[in-house]
């Protein structure tokens, strides 16, 4: 999936979302392994061709991921969350936006 694809900003959107997105409701100090998953999947299955410019909107929907889960972590286990579940999602996290961007 192009990374620039109207499907794929709204689907990394809805991932913002507090009641239909595993951001959203990390927010809310709440891990949803399924919609975890569809968002590991989602960050999987995106594509940039090399030398293309990043969309903007993109860039906003997943330049904070990593770090946002990853504030998350303690958050959701003092809700009685799974600690080890949430951390691997955000390092899953960390992993495909890094490989989707680079690192310096």
């Amino acid at each position: 999936m192009k990374h620039s694809d109207p499907t794929v900003l709204e689907a990394l959107d809805l991932a913002w979302d507090p009641d239909m997105g595993a951001l959203g409701k990390l927010r809310d100090r709440v891990y949803d392994p399924m919609l975890a998953a569809a968002y590991v999947k989602l960050l999987e299955g995106i594509e940039i061709p090399e030398g293309e410019s990043l969309h903007p909107d993109f860039v906003r929907l997943v330049w904070f991921a990593p770090v946002f889960s990853e504030w998350q972590i303690d958050r959701v286990a003092e809700n009685g969350g799974d600690r080890q579940a949430v951390v691997n999602f955000s390092d899953r996290i960390r992993e495909c936006v890094m490989e989707l961007l680079g690192t310096p």
